[in-house]
């Protein structure tokens, strides 16, 4: 049950990065509300990779007068207003710790800007601000009934892994990725693999 959590989380954080991207590589922002997001799957898929969808593409023009507050307002529909709710009925029924949960976001949004950030014709100035708004700078409650930003404790800088010949930004908990598969096979971020076991969450 934990596992299956953790996945629903890891597949609904591209709704995040879906946002996130119109927001910053095409200026609109879009209606994000609970109401407006669905994902769609296929029982035949053998990976289950759902497809979010948008019910009504309402956009508003962001500009640099209203970055700042568009930007707010995306993260309330986002984060307080959707994806902190589910969050909080997956930790209830599975009692799977919401560190694993918000780490799974902060993995993704953090690949959406490693992405934009290779990108020439990507004002990069204004993604790092972005990024560190989102990830850093954004008060507690635009995610939620918290007092500081669940994601900061997720920006790390990428560390160079002796096993796997590279600098890799290595998770702080375990997704439980490995137990969906016939074979326990773990993410090359994973704890388990890259650091000691202590310290690492995996279950709690």
């Amino acid at each position: 049950m934990r596992a299956a959590a953790s996945m629903l989380a890891k597949r609904y954080s591209f709704v995040a990065v879906a946002a996130l991207y119109s927001f910053i590589v095409f200026q609109k922002k879009i209606n994000a509300s609970i109401k407006n997001i669905s994902l769609h799957t296929e029982d035949a898929e053998t990976m289950w990779l759902p497809k979010v969808f948008i019910s009504e593409i309402e956009t508003i023009e962001v500009t640099e007068d209203n970055r700042k507050i568009l930007l707010d307002e995306l993260l309330d529909e986002l984060f307080a207003h959707q994806i902190e709710p589910i969050w909080s009925a997956l930790r209830k029924v599975t009692k799977i710790s919401k560190l694993t949960l918000w780490e799974n976001v902060a993995v993704y949004i953090h690949w959406l800007y490693d992405l934009l950030l290779a990108k020439e014709e990507i004002d990069n100035v204004e993604v790092k601000k972005d990024l560190r708004y989102v990830l850093e700078e954004a008060e507690g409650h635009h995610f939620g009934s918290y007092h500081h930003n669940p994601l900061a404790r997720y920006s790390s800088l990428p560390q160079y892994v002796e096993k796997q010949k590279q600098e890799i930004r290595v998770r702080q908990t375990c997704c439980l990725s490995y137990q969906t598969g016939d074979k326990e096979t773990y993410c090359r971020t994973c704890p388990v693999i890259c650091k000691p076991k202590k310290g690492v969450i995996v279950h709690e």
